[in-house]
């Protein structure tokens, strides 16, 4: 295992300039695959529209890069003045996990980057990809931490409130499970209590995914709990683009995404650089997206069966109707070889 943990990142690309850690930096990872690379770019951008005042030292970690992802990252750093890492993760340690289905193996890698990343600075954001900033997130920074109350986190929905405490068997947990989008921690209690090491002994003892139904959402819950400072939403905002086919006005995502919110988090199959996702709610995304270093990357067309579920069911809403025969078609197509493929 430790071997493991040394051997962890094959290759790291460094841009900007690096400056000491200091209480005006504020530190930002993200764990991703190749198909979430691009909105960990947006998501990155959006943070500097909103918080120029900051020091920010961006961390990805990833176990896919390519040439044009350097050379746009490096454009970024510059245009932004900003720090930014790219750590490219050995497969050795990908193996480590478990592979499921409904979630990328990079789910695994924010433990990594606590682990890494508490050798280096005292404190971390941490977000997924599909996280978009619309206001300064300042006040972070002046949160007070120690030994008892070391992370920061945002209730989950109600309706995951109940059986997750149940089948986590925490007492007090229900009503207080965190989502694990956007998780502001103080590393050296990571690093104290030696969290890596139990999280990964947690995963090897429920190989089947029966106890860890969320994985590492449900292992950190059970890690952080009675250390966590609860945030309000307006710093982990979910709101399902998907929400927008029963939305009956292009305005009801306001009632989610109110003039306060300053992380939103897009849950769900349709993401905001989804070439469908032309609702108002994803506005925020394009708005960052549009000046950024990959504004000429075209927006992502639909892939696999889930995606081309929920294509077909927005351009039926939006009476795009050859366009929904086309994707429906897709989707009973690849929909029947899954089934003979898992035969």
């Amino acid at each position: 295992m430790l071997k493991i943990m040394k051997d962890s990142i094959q290759k790291t690309y460094m841009f900007g300039t690096d400056l000491a850690n200091t209480d005006s930096v504020l530190n930002i990872a993200y764990g991703v695959d190749k198909n979430f690379m691009f909105g960990a770019a947006i998501s990155m951008q959006s943070i500097c529209d909103y918080n120029s005042t900051l020091n920010l030292k961006f961390h990805i970690f990833t176990d896919y890069i390519d040439d044009e992802y350097l050379a746009r990252a490096e454009l970024f750093s510059k245009k932004s003045n900003v720090h930014l890492s790219i750590y490219v993760v050995s497969q050795d340690f990908v193996k480590i996990f478990p592979s499921v289905k409904q979630w990328s193996h990079a789910t695994f890698f924010r433990f990594l980057a606590f682990e890494k990343l508490s050798y280096i600075c005292d404190r971390v954001l941490y977000i997924d990809a599909d996280v978009i900033c619309k206001d300064d997130i300042l006040s972070l920074n002046e949160l007070n931490f120690d030994s008892e109350k070391y992370v920061a986190v945002v209730k989950d929905n109600a309706y995951m409130q109940g059986k997750p405490a149940e089948r986590l068997n925490v007492p007090g947990l229900a009503g207080n499970y965190f989502n694990a989008g956007v998780i502001y921690l103080n590393l050296s209690e990571w690093k104290r209590r030696g969290f890596i090491h139990k999280a990964i002994s947690m995963l090897n003892d429920d190989p089947n995914h029966m106890k860890y139904k969320c994985l590492d959402q449900d292992i950190l819950n059970i890690l952080f709990f009675g250390g966590c400072i609860y945030l309000n939403n307006a710093f982990n905002q979910l709101y399902g683009i998907d929400y927008d086919l029963r939305n009956k006005s292009g305005s009801e995502y306001l009632k989610s995404i109110k003039s306060d919110t300053k992380l939103i988090h897009y849950v769900g199959i349709t993401k905001p650089w989804h070439t469908w996702a032309t609702y108002p709610s994803g506005k925020f995304f394009r708005d960052a997206y549009n000046h950024s270093a990959w504004f000429d990357i075209p927006l992502l067309d639909a892939s696999g069966e889930k995606q081309y579920k929920v294509r077909f069911r927005h351009s039926f809403k939006k009476r795009l109707i050859s366009q929904s025969i086309i994707y429906y078609i897709k989707y009973q197509t690849v929909k029947v070889l899954n089934k003979l493929g898992s035969k």
